[in-house]
C-alpha cells in the first residue's frame, strides 16, 4: 500500500486533533496519519464511534453516535480542539459542536458531507445511492457494495489494497443514514463565528461525484469564511497519503 515520506516540517506550536472516522471504519484507519501528527509533537486521539466496528448493535441512531463522540471529549476533559470528521462524520462533528462549542477550536471536514437542516444523510448522497439506505435490512446493517467502494471511494488504489481496505469494513446503523438532524444550533453557532470552519478536498476524491453533489457545494454551506484546502489523493487518503494529510490538516486547524 503506498504511503508518502513524513514531511520534515514540524508545526511550531502544538494541537490536539480528535480524528473521527466515517462509516464502516473504526478509529485505526487514522493510524497512520496520527503517527506522523505525533512525530511532529501534537496531541492525537482517534475515537471509535459508536455502531461503528464488528460486533456493535445495528439498532443504535445517529444520536447515539454523536453521544459517544461527546462522551469522549468530555471523558478525556478535551478542550481547544480541532475536532476533523472524515465522510459522514462531518455530520457527527457537527451535532458535537452544537453540545461543546468552547471546547472546540476549528471544525475541520474532510471529503465531508455537511448536512443541510432537517436532512439525513440519505438526502446528500445522489438517488442512485441514496436509495439503498431505504432498502436496507435495519437489523443487519448497511454496507455498500465492494464495486461502489473501489470504483467511488478507492480509485486512487490498486485492486488488492482495495480489497483489502474492504475486507476490514464492517455495516453500520441505517439509521444513521436515515435519521433526519435538526441542525438548526450548528448552523446559528457558525453564522456567529462561535465555530469555526475548514474543508478539506482530496483533488481525487470522486466518492460524492462533482456538481450538485460535489465538494465546493458542501463547503459552500460552512460560510465564506470556511478555510478551503487541497490535498493528494482520494476518498481514503489517509490510507494512501498520510504524510501529506497530516500536513494538510495542520493547516487547516491552525490559527
Amino acid at each position: 500500500m503506498t504511503t508518502s515520506p513524513v514531511s520534515p516540517e514540524v508545526s511550531k506550536k502544538s494541537v490536539t486533533f480528535v480524528l473521527v472516522h466515517g462509516a464502516f471504519q473504526t478509529g485505526a484507519t487514522w493510524d497512520h496519519v496520527a503517527t506522523v501528527l505525533r512525530r511532529h509533537g501534537h496531541t492525537v486521539h482517534t475515537p471509535t464511534l459508536a455502531g461503528h466496528g464488528p460486533g456493535e448493535p445495528m439498532n443504535l441512531t445517529h444520536a447515539d453516535g454523536v453521544a459517544s463522540l461527546v462522551g469522549y471529549l468530555r471523558d478525556h476533559t478535551l478542550d481547544d480542539v480541532v475536532l476533523v470528521g472524515h465522510s459522514i462524520a462531518g455530520s457527527f462533528i457537527a451535532k458535537a459542536a452544537e453540545q461543546l462549542p468552547d471546547r472546540i477550536k476549528r471544525l475541520v471536514f474532510l471529503s465531508s458531507l455537511t448536512v443541510s437542516d432537517g436532512n439525513s444523510l440519505a438526502d446528500e448522497f445522489p438517488p442512485e445511492t441514496s436509495a439503498a439506505f431505504g432498502m436496507a435490512d435495519p437489523t443487519q446493517g448497511i454496507l455498500l457494495p465492494f464495486e461502489v467502494i473501489r470504483e467511488r471511494a478507492c480509485n486512487d488504489m490498486e485492486l488488492a489494497d482495495a480489497e483489502a481496505l474492504y475486507a476490514a469494513l464492517t455495516p453500520v446503523p441505517v439509521a444513521f443514514f436515515t435519521d433526519k438532524l435538526d441542525l438548526t444550533t450548528f448552523y446559528q453557532l457558525l453564522g456567529s463565528g462561535q465555530i469555526k470552519t475548514s474543508y478539506v478536498n482530496p483533488v481525487n476524491d470522486i466518492a460524492f461525484p462533482p456538481g450538485e453533489y460535489g465538494w465546493e457545494k458542501r463547503a459552500e454551506r460552512l460560510g465564506p469564511l470556511c478555510r478551503i484546502l487541497q490535498t493528494q489523493g482520494a476518498h481514503y487518503a489517509m490510507t494512501t497519503q498520510p504524510a501529506e494529510l497530516a500536513d494538510t490538516l495542520v493547516q487547516a486547524g491552525c490559527d
